[in-house]
């Protein structure tokens, strides 16, 4: 199943022109572009779609280049964060290898507000990410806290639960 959602990331690029030698922050935002659509927020839904990127320049790169290519600048915007300070305005906020107290320090203010959170550790995903995007070997695979993302607010469609690794 996980490759099933792989190979529907990369047909996404493929149909781009771009599959021939993907690195691996652009799969990433490809997943994360996938997430975007298979995640509904509360009422009312956001405006425009904020991506915040934290810790990885290449991934924010990698994510405003797919947005562009899918003509989604109007619909989206990309963030890389500095701090944490404009953090509620996220709608995805994407944690990319940090650390325990790196990760307390972007989950802390986050509480009472409906962000999907995603990390690329198992680490981030334990302390509070709804989507951990583990790397191993040769694959790239996702697991999924329902629990938390229910009580924030966020519903996942049942198709990315089946695709998940692990649902909690």
């Amino acid at each position: 199943m996980i490759k099933q959602l792989v190979a529907v990331c990369l047909l996404l690029l493929v149909c781009e022109g771009k599959a021939q030698n993907l690195s691996e922050n652009e799969l990433k935002a490809a997943f994360l572009y996938r997430f975007s659509q298979f995640s509904k927020w509360p009422p009312p839904p956001p405006e425009k779609l904020r991506f915040c990127v934290v810790g990885n320049s290449g991934l924010y790169q990698a994510v405003t280049s797919l947005l562009q290519a899918q003509d989604m600048e109007n619909d989206t915007e990309v963030v890389e964060l500095p701090n944490n300070q404009e953090i509620s305005r996220c709608d995805i906020l994407f944690l990319s290898q940090q650390n325990r107290q790196q990760t307390q320090y972007w989950l802390e203010d986050l509480e009472r507000f409906p962000v999907l959170v995603v990390s690329d550790t198992s680490e981030g995903f334990r302390q509070g990410a709804m989507i951990g995007l583990i790397a191993d070997a040769n694959n790239l695979s996702f697991r999924v806290n329902l629990t938390d993302a229910k009580r924030r607010g966020l519903n996942f469609s049942a198709h990315l639960l089946k695709l998940a690794t692990e649902v909690r």
